[in-house]
């Protein structure tokens, strides 16, 4: 009966440490620091811990109850061996079992030692975690500080961006008009180069066009003629002759080249009143003009005309007088034939 009222209260003292452990409600030395109660992480077990605690409560109640029965058997009975000795029995089998539940308690003390353990290192873990966290949550704040500055600035940014496409729309503007105008000005550019083409090569014609002019004068001895039948004249005085086409000794104006020409004349005369004077144009010995003046006052008089003429390359034209008639010249040239190209064909 000693043995079996000292195990209980080993029972007791076992069950006492094992529910100051594990009672959520306590306030442990881990509560304390701030870590989790171990039913939080093993619920399962504390609830076998619960079930144990109570049958164990039961089990002493159990034990003291036969006990006080034992002691009351033992003083109405004690000369029944038979008895005391089943109770001893039975009191033997739930030693054993309270044996069995001290070895599955002690099992458990070190499971929950083992718990308490984890719990203290995820404590810890949680409170690196912890400052983990607010370490992170500082720098998103920062990052939201450098957010904002940033999205700032890009805001200036695209107020800029949009002044800069204002002023490239407007400079895009201006270089449209300023190409339609170069664009203009081109078209003008380009028909002033074609028109100075056009008088180059004018110019050029004309710079290679033969160039054929001439002017004579007829005589310095004063009257010429009359002769016996119809005669050239022949102007010896040589005023211009370019292109060399009049010939001084015969009087002939021969074409080098095929073209329009312009020939004029003017024709003097005086002496005897009532007398009439006569001058021809002839091409290639047929007359092209005929031309007639009258002396009614025996002084010097005067005819001219002019006439153009289409020739060919070669052809000839020169100034003729019928026969009996005369003409009156000296250094004043009153008598005069010309002749130039007009343009060449």
């Amino acid at each position: 009966m000693k043995a079996a009222g000292a195990l209980l209260v080993l029972l007791f003292v076992c069950l006492s440490e094992v529910g100051a452990q594990g009672d959520p409600g306590g306030s442990g030395s881990e509560r304390g620091n701030g870590a989790e109660p171990a039913t939080l992480l093993q619920p399962d077990l504390w609830t076998e811990l619960e079930k144990l605690r109570g049958m164990v409560l039961n089990l002493g109640t159990t034990v003291v109850d036969m006990r006080a029965e034992t002691r009351e058997g033992l003083s109405n009975v004690e000369g029944e061996g038979q008895s005391l000795s089943h109770v001893e029995g039975e009191v033997e089998k739930q030693r054993d079992s309270v044996s069995d539940l001290l070895v599955e308690l002690g099992i458990t003390k070190h499971e929950m030692d083992r718990i308490a353990k984890e719990n203290a290192e995820m404590a810890a873990k949680l409170s690196t975690g912890e400052k983990e966290r607010e370490d992170l949550q500082a720098r998103l704040s920062s990052s939201e500080t450098k957010v904002q500055v940033l999205e700032t600035r890009l805001g200036s940014s695209e107020t800029k961006v949009q002044v800069l496409e204002n002023r490239l729309s407007s400079s895009e503007t201006s270089v449209e008009a300023l190409k339609k105008e170069s664009e203009a000005h081109l078209a003008q550019l380009s028909s002033v180069e074609n028109r100075l083409a056009d008088t180059d090569n004018k110019v050029q014609e004309l710079w290679n066009k033969p160039q054929i002019a001439f002017s004579v004068g007829l005589s310095n001895d004063g009257q010429v003629g009359p002769f016996n039948s119809v005669t050239t004249l022949v102007y010896k005085r040589v005023i211009t002759n370019i292109g060399n086409s009049y010939n001084p000794s015969t009087g002939i104006f021969t074409s080098p080249v095929k073209g329009v020409y312009h020939f004029r004349f003017t024709a003097a005369f005086f002496g005897k009143s009532s007398e009439f004077v006569y001058i021809y144009m002839y091409k290639n010995g047929q007359r092209l003009m005929y031309n007639q003046g009258w002396n009614n006052h025996g002084r010097m008089e005067s005819i001219s005309n002019g006439m153009i003429v289409e020739l060919e390359e070669g052809d000839t034209v020169y100034m003729r007088i019928p026969n009996g008639h005369m003409l009156y010249d000296n250094s004043s040239n009153y008598n005069t034939w010309s002749g130039v190209l007009v343009y060449s064909m």
